[in-house]
């Protein structure tokens, strides 16, 4: 039996028990008990409103514990200052210079100096792939691809942030 239909059980035999005494009265008491039949009634009527009581309470009640809301907390995620920079359109050297700043740590783990690691940033020498390579080497963003990220909404920057980062971390994960 479950909790909520505990409290229902218990009413419906109280208010059984109180039906049946003051239908059937004497016959059913113990010899003496008739003069006290009016507050054994009472009591019987009594629990059975309170077990009722409980009954709609429970009822009415939120099912499991309260959750706190989780919507109207704010919790930080390590790069959402980025992101926001990026969305923003604003800090792109600060921006570009803590990429780097991950990329000379990837590749330290890979056995370079930093110095042979910021070389290898500015040459291009530490991928294969032309996205990720032209945050670093400063290759000047052309008009044509200017234009391709006004029409599409990504800017040139923030596609070049995201294929610089796409290799640092399969380049990280390959080791």
């Amino acid at each position: 039996m479950t909790l909520r239909r505990l409290p229902l059980a218990l009413g419906l035999v109280a208010t059984a028990i109180g039906l049946g005494l003051a239908a059937l009265g004497a016959p059913l008491l113990p010899s003496g008990a008739v003069s006290d039949l009016p507050i054994l009634a009472v009591a019987v009527f009594a629990g059975g409103v309170a077990l009722l009581a409980l009954l709609v309470r429970s009822l009415d009640s939120e099912r499991g514990m309260a959750l706190p809301d989780t919507d109207s907390q704010y919790v930080t995620v390590p790069g959402d200052d980025i992101d926001e920079a990026l969305a923003a359109g604003a800090g792109q050297e600060a921006i570009r210079r803590r990429v780097e700043g991950v990329a000379v740590t990837v590749l330290q783990r890979d056995g370079l100096s930093p110095d042979e690691a910021a070389d290898a940033l500015r040459s291009g020498a530490w991928t294969d792939r032309e996205p990720a390579r032209k945050l670093f080497d400063g290759t000047p963003i052309s008009l044509r691809a200017r234009l391709s990220g006004w029409l599409s909404g990504i800017r040139p920057f923030q596609r070049r942030v995201a294929h610089a980062t796409a290799e640092l971390r399969r380049r990280d994960e390959e080791r």
